[in-house]
């Protein structure tokens, strides 16, 4: 007869014995596996490395330091599992062999070469591309387009010139920063770079392109737009929708954009945090619209051809401007009272114009002012120079500290400014043939 206890045991031991039989077949499993996994080798898809080898062998090799990241790709090893630099790869799912090459980045050694069009054209896995501030030249391969996959092309700081291939930009496009700056390409920029609906980032400054803006509205992710230092010409902002809504900010520095600025073309841009125009032919007046933006915080609109400032339609109380430089136009009549109004302004240029009249009192007190207020801050640069104004100094001035804000009344016509004054040094105040008569 078993015993309840002797009986118990062996139903326990029954028990035990699949648990440990299955415990110990996925032990033998994994083993295999990784035994399986070990024997595998992959390597780097051939074509991809060939793509790579095509641009080693575009670089002078004079110009690969011993000690960059170019010289350490040696294709006698695989370029994804031996290269210590320069490369980034990745096993697609549904591949089990070979790895693709993914990305591309070369240090700024100082390369000399040409890009070859095999690195766009064969690399379909390509997400970033990046040879920025070597000394690549000649033009930009043409006759396919980027890989769909690519997000990030970095060309900027090198010698690459021609025109930017239309060729390049399709629907099809993932790309979204573009940098091309810092180049000599010329002629206009293609208007199939509209197509680019993820493209969140375009620099294009200093190169010598030409022509119009294409129109961009349907650009609905771009954000930051860099056009400075080129020759483009045409308006910009004379109408509503050739920018997009999205643009957070537009600098167009020294180029030739002409035109009016139209408060509905400023409106359009709801989320326009930076609008700078510095150094080209815009005309007409500055809208009031662009004062109570509900968005922009920097308006540089500097050596251009205005001629006259519009008062903010809520005189200013709603501005969000942080910096205001109108300097170097032909702006006329007495300093805007909507400035000393806006809240948060701190940077104002208002130099080289042909203002006249008094001094505001609101002006002076901002400039003045030991820390903000409930209303306003404190001004911390105030350029006023190579204007007409005249009369008293205000009183609040008198009382400026060496290492207060920076102001400049230089070049007006104010005789008593005297040089003890910081704010009066500079160019001499204008004789008393060239000044009109003042007025308060």
């Amino acid at each position: 007869m078993i015993s309840s206890v002797g009986a118990s045991a062996t139903m326990a031991s029954s028990s035990a014995a699949p648990i440990l039989l299955l415990e110990l077949a996925a032990a033998v499993l994994l083993v295999l596996q990784r035994v399986a996994a070990a024997d595998v080798v992959v390597t780097t898809f051939p074509g991809d490395a060939a793509a790579l080898a095509s641009l080693k062998s575009a670089v002078d090799a004079a110009t690969v330091p011993a000690y960059s990241c170019l010289a350490s790709w040696d294709f006698a090893r695989d370029p994804c599992a031996a290269f210590p630099c320069g490369v980034r790869c990745y096993a697609p799912p549904n591949s089990s062999s070979y790895h693709r090459v993914t990305g591309v980045s070369l240090d700024p050694a100082g390369y000399s070469g040409t890009l070859p069009a095999t690195v766009l054209a064969s690399l379909p896995f390509l997400a970033f591309l990046s040879l920025a501030s070597n000394r690549f030249h000649g033009a930009l391969p043409a006759g396919s387009p980027l890989p769909p996959s690519l997000r990030v092309l970095d060309l900027s700081g090198n010698a690459f010139s021609g025109e930017i291939p239309a060729s390049l930009f399709t629907p099809a496009s993932s790309l979204e920063e573009l940098y091309l700056s810092r180049n000599a390409l010329t002629g206009a920029i293609p208007p199939q770079v509209a197509s680019l609906g993820s493209l969140k980032r375009m620099e294009l400054q200093h190169n010598g392109l030409t022509g119009t803006l294409p129109r961009m509205d349907a650009m609905r992710s771009l954000a930051y737009l860099d056009l400075s230092g080129n020759a483009l010409s045409g308006s910009l902002l004379d109408a509503p929708g050739r920018l997009p809504g999205s643009l957070v900010s537009v600098v167009a520095r020294g180029n030739g954009f002409a035109g009016p600025l139209q408060a509905a073309a400023l409106a359009a841009l709801p989320a326009m945090r930076v609008l700078d125009l510095t150094g080209n032919a815009v005309s007409g007046a500055v809208p009031g619209a662009a004062f109570a933006h509900p968005s922009l915080q920097q308006l540089r609109l500097g050596s251009n051809k205005l001629g006259a400032v519009e008062e903010a339609p809520d005189g200013g109380a709603s501005s969000q401007l942080v910096e205001l430089d109108l300097g170097g136009n032909r702006l006329t009549g007495r300093l805007p009272g909507c400035v000393a109004a806006m809240p948060r302004l701190a940077v104002v240029g208002l130099d080289r114009n042909m203002f006249a009249g008094g001094i505001p009192d609101q002006y002076a007190a901002r400039a003045a002012a030991d820390g903000p207020t409930d209303k306003w801050v404190p001004f911390v640069r105030l350029m006023l120079q190579g204007n007409f104004l005249c009369g008293a100094l205000p009183s609040q001035l008198r009382q400026l500290k060496e290492d207060g804000a920076a102001v400049s009344l230089a070049d007006n016509c104010l005789p008593k400014c005297p040089h003890k004054f910081s704010f009066c040094r500079g160019a001499p105040q204008k004789s008393n043939a060239t000044c009109p008569k003042c007025f308060p």
